[in-house]
C-alpha cells in the first residue's frame, strides 16, 4: 500500500489522534469527500475556518506532497468505493460493516510489522496480556490461541494485578496491550511499569495515534475505531480478532513445533467432547 492509497480509510483511522485544527479538517473531508474535490485550498480553509497552511499540513500527514496530489488521491479513493450498496435491514447492516472491518484491517496491515511481532512472540520467555472491559475479551481469545500453541502466557483484566505483574517483568518478556482507543488510563500505567522493567510492548488497537501507540515498540492497527456509543461493538472488535488469528498463524509458520503442540492440545480435549 503506497503512502496516499486508501486515503479516506487512513484518515478515518487516524483523525482522532490529530490536533484540534487537523481534526476539524479531517472530519470535514470525511463528511463530504465529493464536495472537497471541487474546492480550492483557499475555499477548503474558509469552509473549515482553518488556514491554507493547516490544509497543507493535513495533506502531508496523509502522505501527499500538496493539495493537488491530495485531491487526486481522494478522487481515486472515491471512485474505488462507489460500488452500490444493497439496501437491507439492521442485521444486513451489521454483517456488512463487520465484513468491511475485516477487509479494512487487511488493507491497513503492515506485513513486515506482523512478521516482527510474531518473531517477538516467538522469542519471548513469557507473554503478558493486558486489557480491560471489552478488550479483555479479545485478550481471552489471544490467551486461548497461545495456550493451544504451548506458548506461556498470562491474562490480566484487573489493572491492579497487572501492575504487580508488570513490576516483575524483564527484557525477555513481552507485553501485549489491547485497547481500542489507546488511551485507557489504567492500562497506560501498567504499560509504563512494564517498559521500566525493559519488557517489550506489542499494542493491538483501533487507533494509530494514541498514548499507547507512543509507548509501544510495535503497533498493529485494526479497523474500525470505536465511538462513545459503540464501545464493544463487533464491528470494532472483529478486526483485532483477525490480527490475533494472523499473529498465531505467523507463529506456526515460524516454527513447526507450534503446529505439533496445537495437535497435542487439541487431542487433550477430545475425551471431554464425547
Amino acid at each position: 500500500m503506497s503512502e496516499n492509497e486508501n486515503l479516506l480509510l487512513r484518515l478515518r483511522q487516524e483523525v482522532s489522534g490529530y490536533s484540534p485544527t487537523q481534526q476539524k479538517l479531517g472530519e470535514f473531508v470525511l463528511s463530504a469527500p465529493a464536495k472537497v474535490l471541487y474546492l480550492t485550498i483557499t475555499e477548503l480553509a474558509r469552509e473549515t475556518e482553518t488556514s491554507e497552511a493547516s490544509v497543507t499540513r493535513l495533506c502531508r500527514t496523509l502522505g501527499c506532497k500538496g493539495y493537488n496530489e491530495f485531491k487526486m488521491a481522494l478522487a481515486l479513493d472515491i471512485q474505488q468505493n462507489q460500488a452500490p450498496q444493497p439496501v437491507g435491514d439492521e442485521i444486513d447492516g451489521v454483517v456488512s460493516e463487520s465484513v468491511q472491518a475485516l477487509q479494512d484491517t487487511a488493507t491497513l496491515l503492515d506485513r513486515a510489522l506482523l512478521e516482527t511481532a510474531a518473531g517477538a512472540l516467538h522469542q519471548a520467555r513469557s507473554v503478558q496480556i493486558y486489557g480491560v472491559a471489552a478488550s479483555a475479551i479479545l485478550g481471552e481469545y489471544l490467551h486461548y490461541k497461545l495456550l493451544r500453541l504451548g506458548k506461556p502466557a498470562q491474562l490480566f483484566s484487573d489493572m491492579h494485578r497487572a501492575a504487580m505483574n508488570a513490576t516483575t517483568l524483564t527484557k525477555d518478556d513481552l507485553v501485549v496491550a489491547i485497547s481500542s482507543s489507546g488511551s485507557t488510563r489504567d492500562l497506560l500505567h501498567v504499560v509504563k511499569l512494564a517498559r521500566k522493567r525493559g519488557a517489550r510492548v506489542l499494542a493491538l488497537s483501533n487507533t494509530p495515534r494514541s498514548p499507547l501507540a507512543t509507548l509501544s515498540d510495535m503497533l498493529l492497527v485494526a479497523a474500525k475505531p470505536e465511538g462513545p456509543l459503540s464501545a464493544g461493538a463487533l464491528t470494532a472488535k472483529v478486526g483485532v480478532m483477525l490480527l490475533v488469528e494472523l499473529l498465531t498463524t505467523s507463529l506456526i509458520a515460524l516454527d513447526g513445533h507450534y503446529s505439533e503442540v496445537s495437535q497435542q492440545t487439541a487431542s487433550a480435549t477430545l475425551p471431554l467432547l464425547l
